[in-house]
């Protein structure tokens, strides 16, 4: 035991001589490992370092490169010419023949309003248009007779006022042919060369002869009259015509009374004025409808385009044809290209119903919004006024 006791305490003593000459052998190559791990720990997180700023690189840079040659517009919506059909005549709905959603060709009937009474209405007009050209062809007779009749007394004046001056003119020479004599044997007579008898006989001659000028003078001046008369009666011609030409306007006023009616007749048959589709109906068949009764609203679904605000911050850097890249919210998946056609005069707040007055002096500048169209093309039939879609506009291409 003794031995074994004394074993262990010459182990211990090495031991103990030892330690102070190992220790500082172990505490170097302790250092050395610690700053092994330290440098490379050191490399590494330079190394994430890097590769992190890299990565931040890509990602951030197209979307810094975009927001700088694109403008975001995140509040459009798509729209369309909406129709609103109203009714121009008063009358019962007879039949509305479309629902919403129908596709409608241009000329398809889409509602019909009673016509009875514009249907009797127009007949009436008929006949009374029948009645004025009647009382015209009854004038127009009576106008070709008096205008006969006219034509021959003219020509009977005419041939007694031609027989009446030749008639003159034979008396006339004949009172010529009396006078003569009359001298002549009145001479002779002053001679008592001739007897008294003869010198009577010449002067009843001459005075049959001035009576018969005399009266064939009246003739001619009966003949003019006559044939004044005669002319007088032409007159007649133009008062038929006057006639004939205020029944002409009288059924000219009628004619127009009727073209009225047959518009009027038209529009009770409501046809579409365009391909489209139905959006809404207001009406049912039974409805009595006045002039601008809202029937019916549709819309062309091949024409729709996109109403956006740009911030007026942004609005100079739209322009005129630049293409446009739209999102709509219904399909995310879809991509549907466009193009600005026009671009706003006014700010939006311009045309609010209620003013912004600034009475009290307190004034808050707030970001106004300017209106711009893009025009874009149909997908399929997808695209539906109203809904609302993502733009964002290239200000650099």
């Amino acid at each position: 035991m003794d031995k074994v006791v004394e074993l262990r305490k010459d182990e211990n003593e090495q031991v103990e001589r030892l330690k102070p000459e190992a220790a500082p052998a172990a505490s170097e190559a302790v250092k050395r490992r610690a700053s092994g791990r330290s440098m490379r720990g050191g490399r590494a997180k330079l190394l994430v370092l890097v590769v992190g700023l890299v990565v931040a690189g890509l990602v951030i840079w197209p979307w810094l490169a975009h927001r700088w040659s694109h403008v975001a517009i995140n509040d459009s919506r798509i729209a369309a010419n909406l129709v609103t059909v109203g009714s121009e005549v008063s009358g019962r709905v007879v039949s509305i023949d479309v629902i919403a959603g129908d596709q409608v060709k241009k000329g398809d009937l889409l509602a019909s309003i009673d016509s009875e009474t514009a249907r009797l209405e127009l007949s009436a007009l008929d006949a009374q248009i029948e009645g004025v050209n009647a009382q015209q062809a009854q004038l127009q007779a009576q106008q070709d007779m008096v205008r006969t009749q006219v034509a021959a007394k003219l020509a009977a004046g005419e041939a007694q006022l031609t027989a009446a001056e030749a008639n003159h003119r034979a008396s006339q020479a004949s009172l010529t042919n009396a006078s003569s004599r009359f001298e002549r044997v009145n001479r002779l007579a002053s001679s008592k060369v001739t007897s008294e008898q003869t010198l009577e006989e010449a002067q009843a001659t001459l005075s049959t002869a001035t009576e018969q000028e005399k009266s064939s003078a009246a003739a001619i001046m009966t003949a003019r009259a006559n044939l004044d008369v005669a002319r007088s009666e032409e007159a007649q011609i133009a008062v038929l015509d006057r006639q004939i030409a205020v029944l002409e306007s009288q059924k000219a006023a009628l004619v127009a009374q009727r073209g009225q009616k047959e518009v009027d007749l038209g529009r009770r048959e409501i046809r579409a004025q365009f391909d489209g589709v139905i959006d809404s109906t207001f009406i049912e068949a039974g409805e009595y409808v006045g002039p601008g009764t809202r029937l019916l609203i549709y819309h062309d679904p091949n024409v729709i385009w996109i109403d956006a605000n740009v911030k007026e911050t942004d609005f100079g850097r739209v322009k005129l044809g630049a293409p446009a890249a739209v999102t709509v919210d219904a399909y995310p998946q879809l991509k549907v290209s466009g193009k600005v056609t026009r671009v706003g005069e006014a700010a939006t707040s311009q045309f609010a119903l209620l003013p912004s007055p600034n009475p009290s002096g307190n004034f808050t500048k707030i970001t106004q919004r300017l209106p711009i169209r893009i025009e874009i093309d149909q997908q399929e039939g997808l695209l539906r006024p109203g809904m609302m879609v993502e733009v964002s506009v290239d200000v650099v291409n």
